[in-house]
């Protein structure tokens, strides 16, 4: 079978190499699933670089998203045999590849009307999106803070806080993209590499602040972002692709503010099973209304490195999809 592996660490561009391998057998309480659609992230670019903390050393490959039917169940999995389903695999071995071995806990069965490609685009951007909303309580009148919200988790948060009945302020680079999050619903839109952040959200919300921010970026964005908290407001961080940042205290005491870390892939999955599987049952039926519509990008196998690559520069917007076979 076809695999994407990465045997040194680098830029996905330089270090992901198209191959063969052998099928694996998948073990006890295992299936194998025929791939069809894989999402990507920019989770993908970390474990490349090595820059992950749950990555692991090469050769590994990427892919924590799937969607495609079951082909193979080792004892105790029988019962998906055949089956129609999304999951995400354990690293080191994941998803970009003709097969891949999953856990069945990780599984969860696809509705047939569902598009394998749009399966693909759920797992992390629209899981993480509708957790952040969750940890937050986010409702009814609610503004709602994204950044990089032309992004897979930033689109995905704007049609979910939108379904909530919330306000949404948009944060990302450029026309281009802040266009697009105007055309999805949101009501503000800043660009935060060339306006000042907290002077345009303290304008935006007349001084009151964010109910939620739901925060990618990090970096040199959380100051502005934690001042920008109305009262009571979360700052729910998902990601840091601008690097590490720090929050002194006393800003989130001045707002009585709360801080939450999330990172779905690495707990929800495991720890909140029957939790997960009932969001993706909320998504289904919100691809179904249109109210969740990932905007997507599909690309062939091969092609999976270079857009990785364009992913790291920040020269993508909405999800990538690779599209690993038609049925």
């Amino acid at each position: 079978m076809r695999v994407l592996r990465a045997q040194r660490l680098g830029e996905p561009g330089e270090v992901l190499e198209l191959g063969e391998a052998e099928p694996q057998d998948p073990g006890p309480g295992q299936v194998r699933i025929a791939c069809e659609a894989v999402g990507l992230n920019f989770l993908d670019v970390y474990l490349c670089r090595g820059g992950h903390r749950h990555g692991s050393p090469p050769p590994l490959t990427p892919g924590v998203e799937v969607a495609g039917r079951v082909v193979g169940a080792g004892a105790g999995a029988e019962h998906l045999e055949g089956a129609d389903v999304v999951a995400c695999p354990a690293l080191p071995d994941g998803a970009l590849a003709d097969e891949v071995v999953v856990d069945a806990d990780l599984v969860v069965r696809r509705p047939a009307d569902i598009d394998p490609v749009v399966a693909a685009a759920l797992p992390v951007a629209y899981q993480t999106a509708w957790w952040a909303m969750e940890r937050a309580g986010v409702g009814e009148g609610h503004t709602v803070l994204v950044t990089a919200a032309a992004g897979g988790v930033g689109t995905a948060v704007i049609q979910l806080a939108l379904a909530r009945g919330a306000r949404v302020i948009a944060a990302a680079g450029g026309d281009a993209k802040l266009d697009l999050c105007r055309r999805l619903g949101a009501g503000t839109t800043i660009d935060y590499t060339t306006e000042d952040l907290r002077a345009r959200i303290a304008e935006a919300t007349s001084g009151d602040g964010v109910h939620a921010i739901v925060d990618s970026v990090g970096g040199a964005l959380t100051e502005p972002l934690v001042d920008s908290l109305a009262f009571e407001g979360f700052l729910v961080a998902v990601g840091r692709t601008g690097g590490p940042s720090s929050v002194d205290p006393g800003r989130l005491m001045a707002r009585n503010g709360s801080l939450v870390g999330l990172s779905w892939g690495s707990q929800y999955p495991w720890t909140r099973r029957d939790d997960v599987r009932r969001v993706y049952g909320e998504l289904f039926a919100g691809v179904r209304d249109g109210s969740v519509a990932p905007l997507i990008e599909t690309v062939g196998l091969a092609e999976v490195p270079g857009a990785l690559d364009a992913m790291a520069a920040r020269r993508t917007v909405g999800k990538i999809v690779a599209v690993i076979r038609d049925r």
